[in-house]
């Protein structure tokens, strides 16, 4: 196992831009990283677009923000693919709330590279139509692509649009849809100027619950739009996180990663698929499933020909460590496993991490860009880790996790340990034990809430070392156990996974 290798001095950065924010994409050209985040500063807390830059030691440079009157934001999809960088500008991908219901449009966006603002344009109609990717066609053409007429009565398509330079359309094409709800996830340019499209595709127009057939789906269209072959190459039976990719490999092959169900789709462990450029599936890569679940954010490949890959894992490592952690892995392209590691940066009293994108450094090792999350005030920064190529942030370091405050290896901050609940995970309408790990619980009430913070039900605690809290009747997922004093200030949040 190789240390931190010569000229590769890794690093970890929380930004603290203006959160709540997060790092959605990143590139790096003349010695500094461009930075797409997603962010939401107070007072208003409503989203505007931000370009940060930075140096490659990850000194802040400069920001640029654009809210246009009306809630801007980047697509926190699959992929580092909401950016594109020419010779003297930087594009952009998003999309505009237009403060109307179902009224989101795709924007298309383009800086300089200082920062300043050329023009913003919008894409759609009247009802929701969002934009995810942007990639070059060739050296005068990019390339975009998303959802247009989500949530319509007609039907949802993928959406792709060749533009030039200044934002004009070249050619616009609509793709699927005949068989119900539709979500585009992520593009490829290929090296003979095709292009492939992978989304997801729900049979219904109603509904997408448990009982409706889905699919995975690949798209191949010509530079000119025409399609070329459609291909479905996975089903699954529950909705889950966004963790489609798609790449391709040296021989022609595209990789894209996706997830296996266990059981009825609760639990979701990541894969790799091989799929042959005809649209093919070839060969299948099984991670395990890690405990509360991971799952791949991005995929790109190094100068030397290894798979990268990027995400999150929700894991419990004994009673070292209970949550949220980047998770990055190496693989050949023939899917034979280099190395896999986690990361999280706790030396600021920060009890979460999630990696969104990464790519290779000038000097050949990696960097990515996430967030990391206090979880007691429940607030986000943008987080920078660096890496050298053999994926080590200490040296000489081995498989598992890496904390960086590596005097603190044993566990994160106390007040992150104050309480703990089992059984977990746990089924529908049983009763959680919450047992305090402190001689004087200060907790007074608890709050469930579900994975989108809608609040779900309230139990108000007794200063008792272990008590119960009832757990709904609610339909497997996550949950959140929010503990709080009796004026409302929140002391810990506790994930719990429902089955």
């Amino acid at each position: 196992m190789q240390g931190t290798l010569f000229g590769q001095a890794p690093f970890s950065k929380a930004l603290y831009l203006d959160p709540p924010e997060q790092i959605a994409s990143i590139a790096t050209e003349d010695s500094v990283y461009y930075l797409d985040v997603l962010s939401s500063p107070p007072p208003l807390y409503e989203y505007v677009h931000k370009m940060a830059i930075t140096d490659l030691e990850a000194a802040f440079i400069s920001e640029s923000v654009v809210s246009n009157g009306a809630r801007v934001s980047v697509s926190i999809g699959s992929g580092n693919q909401s950016m594109a960088i020419s010779d003297d500008a930087v594009f952009f991908v998003g999309n505009i709330d237009n403060g109307q219901v179902n009224d989101i449009d795709g924007y298309f966006l383009k800086k300089s590279k200082q920062g300043d603002s050329l023009w913003l344009k919008s894409f759609g109609g009247i009802y929701n139509d969002r934009f995810y990717g942007i990639d070059f066609l060739n050296d005068s053409t990019l390339i975009v692509h998303g959802d247009h007429g989500t949530l319509s009565p007609g039907e949802e398509k993928v959406w792709v649009m060749a533009l030039d330079l200044e934002g004009n359309i070249l050619w616009e094409r609509f793709y699927a849809g005949e068989y119900g709800l539709i979500r585009s996830r992520d593009l490829a340019v290929l090296e003979n100027g095709n292009v492939v499209i992978v989304y997801r595709e729900c049979l219904s127009y109603q509904s997408c619950g448990s009982g409706i057939d889905k699919r995975l789906r690949l798209l191949c269209i010509d530079p000119d739009g025409n399609e070329l072959w459609t291909s479905t190459i996975g089903e699954y039976y529950l909705s889950g996180a966004q963790t489609e990719n798609v790449i391709e490999l040296d021989n022609s092959q595209l990789l894209v990663s996706f997830f296996r169900e266990i059981g009825q789709g609760v639990r979701r462990a990541p894969v790799l698929l091989w799929v042959s450029p005809e649209g093919e599936v070839l060969q299948q890569y099984d991670f395990e499933f890690v405990s509360l679940g991971n799952y791949i954010s991005d995929l790109f490949l190094t100068e030397a020909g290894n798979i990268i890959g990027v995400g999150a894992s929700n894991t419990y490592l004994g009673e070292d460590f209970y949550g949220g952690v980047g998770w990055v892995f190496s693989m050949t392209q023939s899917g034979e496993l280099n190395w896999e590691r986690m990361y999280l940066d706790n030396s600021g009293g920060l009890h979460l991490g999630v990696l969104n994108c990464g790519i290779e450094t000038e000097d050949g090792g990696l960097i990515f860009g996430g967030f990391l999350e206090d979880t007691i005030l429940l607030q986000q920064t943008a987080w920078l880790l660096k890496l050298d190529s053999a994926g080590c942030y200490h040296p000489n370091c081995e498989e598992g996790l890496q904390f960086v405050d590596v005097e603190e290896v044993a566990a994160p901050p106390s007040s992150v340990s104050t309480y703990r609940v089992y059984p977990n995970p746990i089924s529908g309408g049983a009763v959680l034990q919450l047992e305090a790990l402190v001689d004087m619980p200060r907790a007074a009430r608890a709050q469930w809430m579900d994975a989108y913070g809608r609040h779900l039900a309230e139990h108000a605690l007794d200063p008792l070392p272990l008590q119960n809290i009832p757990v709904g009747d609610w339909p497997p997922g996550v949950y959140f156990l929010r503990l709080m004093e009796e004026s409302g200030r929140a002391l810990q949040v506790l994930r719990v996974l429902v089955e």
